[in-house]
């Protein structure tokens, strides 16, 4: 059947090296898709404050899935389409569990990532290139206290930035014992949690059912443990080549690298070329 929807991850996937810049290839050929009626998303751990910049650098995004997929959003209106979030009352005693662990992290509420103020000078420790740690800080937010900032509002995810080999058991087991969650991982020694049964393939399945889409008519890229479920739905499903071994296992075929903008390699040889 004909590919109708293409949906990409973002860090390891569709971002170049410095996980900021989408490589012109890959512009090129989503433009393209668009423009033959093609619908794009992006399906990333991010939330909505970290993801505007790419979607306008791609120009044509028609939905987010955001925060692993605790929200569908319709990016033209901003409208969400569809949502599951961790309760306020769950989120605060995960907030205090972190603290106490020494944990730095960041919270996804309605589309803004958080991070505590005391603990902002430690971003740059923990994210991954000094591009991404400045483009980081124009976005976030810094609140003193997060349990006030947050309050009465559900939460969309929780990112550790680096949890302790030593400390991984006990941090989610202590996590899962505040109510349900999803535990997923997107980088080595990082730790995502959200609201259980959450994950990129329920929002993509979410998305499609609204869409009148079959499995078959969907192309999905990933990279990583938070795109599993993704890559395992999509009738067309690509791992990239530097992506894990679990992501080359849940998916039906491989992708270049995304240093060799391999999502646009491969929508001009699926898509347009075809």
């Amino acid at each position: 059947m004909e590919i109708k929807l293409i949906v990409m991850d973002m860090d390891g996937t569709l971002l170049d090296a410095d996980h900021v810049t989408v490589p012109r290839r890959n512009i090129d050929a989503l433009r393209a898709a668009s423009a033959r009626g093609v619908k794009l998303a992006i399906a990333s751990g991010r939330t909505w404050s970290l993801i505007g910049d790419t979607a306008e650098q791609l120009g044509g995004v028609d939905y987010a899935l955001i925060s692993n997929g605790a929200a569908v959003r319709e990016t033209a209106t901003g409208r969400t389409l569809w949502e599951k979030a961790i309760p306020n009352a769950q989120a605060l005693k995960i907030i205090d569990m972190l603290h106490a662990e020494g944990i730095v992290f960041e919270v996804y509420c309605q589309g803004q990532n958080y991070v505590r103020l005391s603990e902002k000078a430690l971003i740059r420790h923990n994210n991954l290139t000094a591009a991404f740690a400045d483009f980081y800080e124009s976005r976030a937010v810094f609140p003193p206290d997060l349990g006030r900032a947050l309050a009465g509002r559900d939460v969309e995810k929780f990112n550790l930035f680096y949890v302790p080999p030593e400390k991984r058991e006990r941090v989610l087991a202590e996590a899962m014992a505040t109510g349900p969650l999803e535990e997923a991982q997107a980088l080595r020694h990082n730790m995502e949690l959200a609201a259980g049964g959450v994950n990129k393939g329920t929002a993509l399945r979410a998305l499609a059912d609204q869409l009148g889409l079959a499995p078959s008519e969907v192309m999905a890229f990933g990279d990583a443990g938070n795109d599993l479920e993704m890559l395992e739905w999509a009738g067309w499903s690509f791992a990239m080549d530097n992506g894990t071994d679990q992501a080359r296992a849940a998916a039906r075929y491989r992708a270049p690298a995304n240093t060799e903008a391999g999502v646009g390699q491969m929508v001009e040889r699926y898509v347009l070329e075809r």
